[in-house]
């Protein structure tokens, strides 16, 4: 008696806990576009205040991030120092594709941060702010739609995995 209701309280729990894990992952998301967004500001205030150069900027920015995005610019910084003869693109779709499974992005969100790379080192600097700008508005429209997903689901998913693992236990008695 007391060994099945051992089983269904941890059949329960591991359902519920699944159910957290998903909700996990979309407050990642949400936290990850935060991330980029104030990488982003930080990247202006170092290359139009303090006139740092790119590798430089970038392992400033990487080091004062969490992960993965501070790991993303730290990867950026390194593959620019090594002077590979790539371009600014190229070394940023390198460290994208580096850090990529760090990342709880979707998909359109991971397409945004590869657009990002044609921002850096290209033209002028007006040109490169204009771009920058663009990009920074599309990631906080990004960063609104993922916190209303997270809002609306991170309670449902819990429910379904509380409710699933009952269902479980019930088909099982």
């Amino acid at each position: 008696m007391y060994l099945k209701l051992l089983g269904a309280t941890l059949i329960i729990l591991a359902a519920y806990l699944m159910g957290c894990q998903v909700c996990y992952l979309y407050r990642q998301r949400v936290r990850q576009l935060e991330e980029i967004l104030l990488a982003l500001e930080m990247f202006r205030a170092e290359v139009n205040y303090g006139l740092t150069p790119l590798p430089q900027a970038f392992q400033n920015i990487g080091i004062k991030l969490k992960k993965p995005v501070g790991t993303l610019f730290l990867n950026f910084s390194s593959i620019l120092n090594q002077r590979q003869g790539l371009s600014a693109l190229e070394c940023w779709k390198s460290s994208l594709e580096k850090g990529r499974e760090e990342f709880s992005l979707r998909v359109e969100q991971m397409e945004l941060l590869a657009r990002l790379g044609t921002a850096w080192g290209q033209g002028d600097r007006r040109g490169q702010e204009r771009q920058i700008a663009l990009i920074q508005e599309l990631l906080r429209q990004a960063l609104q739609r993922a916190n209303e997903e997270w809002q609306k689901n991170d309670k449902l998913w819990k429910y379904l995995g509380c409710l699933g693992g009952i269902t479980i236990v019930l088909f099982l008695l």
